[in-house]
């Protein structure tokens, strides 16, 4: 007897249901703009159509980094995905031989299930089709960036089955200009929470704020990658009160003081190898057990720079030296001090900052206390959320992919901030150094005092309010941060079948 069975998995009812499984956003998307046409009237629909194209570009002129974070990169997804990837993607595949034969003849090719977009970087999830492996994908990486004009491709596997195609599609700071920011003419005109160090990767100002969010900085970076830079541009944004005894430096190099050795004048105790930079450590608690200990009698909850209690800055330029490679005798004590320093001094003015090539726990034990971490160019992607935090990478902190001519690049990452910032610090050459030194050592120069007694007259015998006078228990996370968006469901059905 004749078969009668009809082949069901193409009919076109299928095929459309399959597309609306696979595609349920932009399916509702064209649904709900046809039933707004039928309610509302096309008239309508096309002048809210054109609102919301002027606010969108009103928002994105205005403040393109806060449109990018919220819209753009939603709408730069969306748009990768179906123009520049899904349009040519069963092409560049076949020309890349990354297609197979199934036992039936048919040519299976990987699929895109996901697309997510950032100002530099552009990630595709891919299913691989059945008989492939990421190696397959990586023979050809750089194809895969020539075809899709991308300036690199890297190659994650995510799981089974999966793996993430990461696109670089343009590199900011190749012609970005960053500026050393200019030697402030008084105290006053520096703001703790705002001292400049860069730019970020969107043109504006890279801060760093040392009375409430970063308290302690750890820099993660091979060697050359500009750990100096950020460390050079802090002091410089703080010379000022360096200058007039309210910042005081406890600078640690073990490396003989080849990198901090030029600034040896301006610092208030300098070491220059592991045994002195353990005297350091344990002179600089001290006086800040002894600070914590008469604040709290005198009922004062934070402390206030001044000559009294200036902020006290530890840094440490390679952290490894003193945590790894030194003798135990010295290591033990040196990791106590240090953590203790991490987790009690926030309140009597103790900040730390500290780099090391290899931001490792088994290096760093404490690595975890610090609440700003900072990757520059690593050797190794696992580094990446060693230094970062578990899952950095995944979000974008490609520190691994940094060129050795980018030089102070780096990814940051601030607590209370799920995703990571791409910033870079200005470049500080040897007269530069000497001009800081210059500037923070001449006590000749005037200084405005930061405390200032107000008159009778302009406030009635109460005296006026520090600038710099800060409550650190009430401190609130001011950034509310987003869930993140799937931009594109996962599917999960089987390969595109070519």
């Amino acid at each position: 007897m004749r078969d009668t069975r009809v082949a069901t998995e193409r009919t076109p009812v299928r095929a459309a249901a399959r597309f609306v499984a696979r595609h349920p956003r932009s399916v509702g998307s064209v649904v709900v703009l046809d039933a707004a046409v039928l309610w509302v009237g096309y008239q309508t629909v096309l002048m809210a159509a054109g609102i919301a194209v002027v606010a969108g570009a009103s928002w994105r002129l205005l403040d393109r980094p806060t449109f990018d974070r919220f819209a753009g990169r939603l709408l730069r997804a969306w748009w990768r995905r179906w123009w520049s990837y899904r349009r040519q993607w069963l092409r560049i595949m076949t020309a890349c031989n990354l297609t197979t034969i199934d036992h039936k003849g048919n040519t299976l090719a990987p699929r895109v299930t996901r697309v997510k977009s950032t100002w530099s970087w552009d990630t595709v999830h891919v299913r691989m089709a059945k008989g492939q492996e990421p190696e397959d994908f990586e023979k050809v990486i750089n194809r895969l960036a020539n075809s899709f004009k991308a300036r690199s491709t890297n190659v994650r596997h995510l799981k089974p089955g999966r793996i993430a195609l990461d696109f670089q599609r343009r590199e900011p700071f190749d012609d970005m200009f960053v500026p050393l920011p200019d030697l402030a003419e008084s105290v006053e005109a520096v703001d703790l929470r705002r001292l400049p160090i860069g730019r970020d990767e969107y043109g504006r100002d890279f801060t760093l704020d040392l009375l409430g969010r970063d308290l302690h900085i750890l820099l993660g970076g091979a060697t050359g990658a500009g750990k100096g830079s950020f460390m050079w541009a802090l002091l410089r944004a703080l010379a000022p009160l360096i200058r007039a005894g309210y910042v005081r430096l406890w600078v640690i190099d073990p490396k003989g003081g080849m990198e901090f050795g030029i600034g040896e004048e301006m610092y208030y105790e300098f070491a220059e190898s592991d045994q002195a930079g353990q005297k350091l450590i344990t002179k600089y608690t001290s006086i800040l057990d002894a600070r914590k200990l008469e604040l709290g009698r005198q009922g004062v909850r934070t402390f206030t720079p001044s000559l009294e209690t200036p902020l006290e800055l530890l840094i440490c330029d390679e952290l490894a030296a003193m945590t790894a490679y030194a003798d135990k005798a010295i290591r033990a004590p040196f990791e106590l001090d240090l953590s203790k320093a991490l987790t009690q001094y926030r309140a009597v003015g103790g900040r730390t900052v500290a780099a090391s090539q290899e931001p490792t726990k088994d290096v760093i034990p404490m690595r975890g206390l610090f609440p700003t971490k900072i990757a520059l160019r690593l050797d190794s992607a696992s580094y990446v959320d060693m230094c970062l935090g578990e899952g950095m990478r995944d979000a974008g902190a490609f520190a691994d992919k940094i060129p050795e001519y980018l030089a102070g690049v780096a990814y940051v990452k601030k607590d209370g901030r799920r995703e990571p910032l791409r910033v870079r610090a200005a470049y500080t050459t040897d007269d530069d150094i000497t001009e800081l030194v210059k500037y923070c050592t001449d006590r000749g120069a005037t200084v405005t005092p930061i405390r200032r007694e107000a008159t009778d007259d302009e406030h009635a015998g109460q005296a006026e309010k520090d600038i710099y006078s800060f409550d650190f228990e009430s401190i609130e996370d001011a950034d509310d941060e987003i869930e993140e968006i799937g931009y594109f469901e996962d599917d999960e059905g089987d390969e595109e079948i070519a």
